[in-house]
């Protein structure tokens, strides 16, 4: 059955989801396989994740107690390299639609819940979210960290009404909590480019460009000042 909810028709299925699709109604697949739509929400949440994850620990990441049992290596190198595939298509369309956001101040990003027109139902937010939790499971510590920060609880607020942490006791829900996630659902685009710029902003803070030393100039080169002569006759003859 395909994954109704990834983009509700919103555009055509990608080669690359269609082997994710084809695996996971295959035996091969673990009963608690991600769906196209949560797989969505993973792979974003790799993909915004405050400090870089490892290929190796998200593709890891994809299972989670079960294992696949792949038909042979032809069909696990297939599947691989479309989650792979959807990775870095993603990668792209989030890093464009964040400068375009900034360019622009328009917002352009369209996560798989959202349908063509009208509201996606909630349902379909929850699912990519739980996709998204997963994903932040991988570096806890650094979520736990943007969490805690004033500064950027307003930007993860968006997200936290649709996860389902643990089970604890029954709590009252607001009147107006269709409203309220209706709004957060709207605003998840935004959040996701934000945590996006604060990912970048980090890891250009982690790995400052070195400056690299000018070149030195021979003795028998043209002189840098532009006198069109040797560097020896000229401003190297002190």
């Amino acid at each position: 059955m395909i994954d109704h909810a990834l983009n509700d028709g919103l555009e055509a299925i990608t080669d690359s989801e269609s082997v994710w699709l084809s695996f996971l109604a295959s035996p091969a697949a673990p009963k608690r396989a991600m769906s196209a739509l949560e797989l969505d929400g993973y792979l974003t949440g790799v993909i915004v994740a405050p400090s870089l994850i490892r290929p190796s620990l998200w593709m890891a990441g994809l299972w989670l107690d079960e294992e696949p049992v792949f038909d042979d290596p032809v069909q696990m190198q297939a599947v691989l390299a479309s989650v792979g595939a959807m990775f870095n298509t993603l990668s792209t369309k989030i890093e464009r639609s964040l400068r375009r956001l900034e360019a622009e101040r328009v917002c352009d990003y369209r996560p798989a819940f959202q349908i063509p027109a009208g509201k996606p139902s909630h349902e379909a937010v929850r699912i990519w979210v739980r996709g998204f939790w997963r994903a932040m499971q991988l570096t806890s510590a650094d979520w736990h960290a943007l969490v805690a920060d004033k500064r950027t609880q307003v930007i993860i607020t968006p997200l936290v009404g649709f996860m389902n942490v643990g089970v604890g006791e029954a709590i009252e829900l607001a009147e107006d909590i269709n409203d309220r996630l209706d709004e957060a659902a709207e605003n998840i685009p935004h959040s996701i480019l934000l945590l996006k710029k604060i990912a970048q902003l980090r890891a250009s803070r982690n790995n400052p460009v070195r400056p690299t030393r000018p070149a030195k100039t021979g003795r028998n080169d043209p002189c840098p000042c532009g006198s069109g002569q040797k560097f020896k006759r000229c401003c190297g003859r002190n």
